[in-house]
This record gives C-alpha cells, sequence and structure tokens, in this order.
C-alpha cells in the first residue's frame, strides 16, 4: 500500500501545482479614504495584470463571469499583457476584447511590453480598436455629476532607461507633471517598488503587478523572489501605506520565465471605494 501511494505521488504533487497556476483567486478590497468626492463613494474598480499571454485559470470564462457579477465601473490593467517567452497576439485580443465589452478599460505598459516593441505597435493598435484607453504618460478625469478624480498611467521604469544618467528623475518628474493637485489621484503603474515615488507625489491610490505574489510564498517566511526586487520582496500582493498613499499589488493572471507557482494562486482584484 505504501508503494502505491509512493507512486501516486507525483501525480498529486503535479496536480498541486496546476491548481497553484490555474485556479483563480478573487480578492475584494474595501478602501475608504477621507478625501475621496462623495459621489465616488461605492466607485468600483477591477485590477487586472500580469496576464502574459495566458488563459485565465482552466477557462477564461469563469474569470470574465468573476468580473461581470462584480459590475465594475472600470477595469485597470497594469501592465505584461505581452510576454517576450511565449507570445501570442489572439490570446491578447481575445481577452481585450472581452473586458473592454464590460465597461470601460484603462492600459498601462509593463516590463514585457517594452522588450517586444514590434508587437507592442501592434498591442497598441488593438487597444485603439477596442477603445481601451491608453494612459501611459498621460492622464483623464473621470466624473460623477459635478465631481471628478484624476486617473493617471505611466509607462514602465524601463522606458525612462532610455537616458541612462537621468531615468529616475526623470520617473519622478513624469510622476510630478501628471499630478493634478487638490483632486483624488489615481495612479496606474507597473513596479510596486517605486511606492517611495508615489508616496512622496502623494497620489491617493496606486494600481501595480510585476512581482507575481512572490512566486513562491512560504509560511512565516513569505515571498521567495520578484522581479526588481530579488529575493524576499517586501511588496508582493494586497495593500500597503505608505504616508497618504495606498499601493494595491495584485499577485497576477499569469506567468513567464518561470512558470511555477506554490501557495500562490492567480488573482483578479476587486475594490470598492468608499468616504470616511
Amino acid at each position: 500500500m505504501k508503494y502505491k501511494l509512493l507512486t501516486l505521488a507525483p501525480i498529486i504533487a503535479a496536480g498541486t501545482l496546476i491548481k497553484q497556476n490555474k485556479k483563480l483567486k478573487t480578492t475584494h478590497l474595501d478602501l475608504t479614504f477621507n478625501n475621496l468626492p462623495k459621489n465616488f463613494k461605492n466607485f468600483r474598480i477591477a485590477h487586472v495584470s500580469d496576464i502574459h499571454c495566458a488563459k485565465i485559470g482552466i477557462s477564461d470564462l469563469f474569470f470574465l463571469e468573476k468580473l461581470r457579477k462584480f459590475s465594475p465601473d472600470i477595469i485597470v490593467i497594469t501592465g505584461d499583457i505581452l510576454d517576450n517567452y511565449n507570445n501570442d497576439m489572439d490570446i491578447v485580443y481575445n481577452i481585450l476584447s472581452q473586458l473592454s465589452s464590460i465597461t470601460p478599460c484603462y492600459f498601462v505598459s509593463g516590463n514585457h511590453e517594452l522588450r517586444l516593441l514590434k508587437e507592442y505597435d501592434e498591442l497598441k493598435k488593438i487597444l485603439k480598436r477596442l477603445n481601451i484607453t491608453n494612459l501611459n504618460n498621460t492622464k483623464t478625469y473621470l466624473t460623477k455629476g459635478d465631481e471628478k478624480i484624476c486617473l493617471v498611467g505611466i509607462e514602465d521604469y524601463n522606458f525612462f532607461k532610455e537616458d541612462e544618467l537621468n531615468h529616475r528623475e526623470n520617473f519622478k518628474n513624469m510622476l510630478s507633471s501628471l499630478y493634478s493637485k487638490n483632486e483624488f489621484n489615481i495612479l496606474l503603474s507597473h513596479r510596486p517598488e517605486k511606492i517611495d515615488l508615489y508616496a512622496k507625489t502623494n497620489y491617493n491610490l496606486v494600481f501595480s503587478g510585476h512581482a507575481h505574489g512572490g512566486q513562491w510564498q512560504l509560511p512565516f517566511i513569505g515571498g521567495i523572489f520578484s522581479p526588481s526586487q530579488g529575493f524576499f520582496p517586501k511588496y508582493i500582493k494586497g495593500t500597503y501605506i505608505q504616508n497618504k498613499t495606498t499601493l494595491v499589488v495584485s499577485q497576477g493572471l499569469g506567468n513567464s520565465s518561470f512558470p511555477i507557482r506554490f501557495n500562490n494562486q492567480i488573482e483578479l482584484v476587486l475594490v470598492t471605494l468608499n468616504k470616511k
């Protein structure tokens, strides 16, 4: 009997890993702010990040059902729809067309978009065709009645590295130039580890991804590795508050060069805003 169980061990282990990689986790967050305009109470934001040209879960249908049931006012997409290792523009078009049919969508790039310049140009055309707002290095205002909030997007940090000497300063200056004083400001930016800069600019709410939940999450230790943060990263999932800035980090909906997750499901983040 023991030997039979041992022969089943690899199958059980493989099944566990498939579950970690493909079972969708839905996280609901209620975030409260003193300065949220009153008309935006119960404003709903769905956060999608790091798809990496993958089918979401065993089937995209369950993911889309969850989104529609939440009935978001907007969907924010914080980069890495494309994948440098296994890109498929048909998958990209399919998921974006589904998202855009639900509610207005807003996109900013991740590092994988900037690695695939030809495909990124194609992606920009797809965004335009589907009426998804490409928010890179620009801003827009969302209105409800006579009140508004400012929605800002910034290109992935690698975009600024074209200027090797001044890239950090240029990134900071872009954040500052897009910030709207005396308004409630929401920022879409792929990288969570730049939270110091977001907080210094006084953004109220920031949506990021990139960290893939630390890839492997171990009890009492946390995430093992994240791009840009290295081993034992600090910003991998959930919410972080620094000064007056709340950062929301998605665990992501796909995988890239390292395809295996452990104790770290793919994640759809659903946020409801409230006024204190």
